[in-house]
């Protein structure tokens, strides 16, 4: 699947989430957001610094910002750091608010056009 997707399923269950995730629907529009930043972050890897595409986030996110910006960079760091806490929250800490998944969705929907301007060398 393209990152794009990936966003455009987060966002459906933002919009309406189903009865049968009543319960995990945050959960699931976090994972699928982060899915699509990863996955876009890869693409971008893959094309401007293919050594850096197989090192582990938290090292692909150090280097962002002689990438791509420091902007970009910031960005990419904070929304994947907020999906990662949503994704793997205990049960005694409360579910990410719709306000904190819409603009770590919103973040990475800006961030990824920015990605593939930066590998089309644009």
């Amino acid at each position: 699947m393209s990152p794009h997707t990936y966003l455009h399923s987060a966002g459906e269950l933002l919009l309406r989430p189903p009865a049968s995730m009543r319960r995990c629907w945050q959960r699931g529009s976090a994972c699928l957001t982060r899915l699509a930043l990863e996955q876009g972050l890869r693409h971008y890897w893959n094309r401007v610094a293919p050594s850096v595409a197989g090192c582990p986030m938290r090292h692909q996110l150090l280097v962002l910002p002689t990438f791509a910006g420091a902007e970009a960079a910031s960005r990419a760091r904070t929304a994947w750091h907020g999906l990662s806490r949503a994704m793997h929250h205990h049960t005694y800490e409360l579910a990410p608010t719709v306000a904190e998944l819409r603009g770590w969705h919103q973040d990475v929907t800006a961030l990824l056009p920015h990605l593939e301007r930066a590998e089309s060398g644009t």
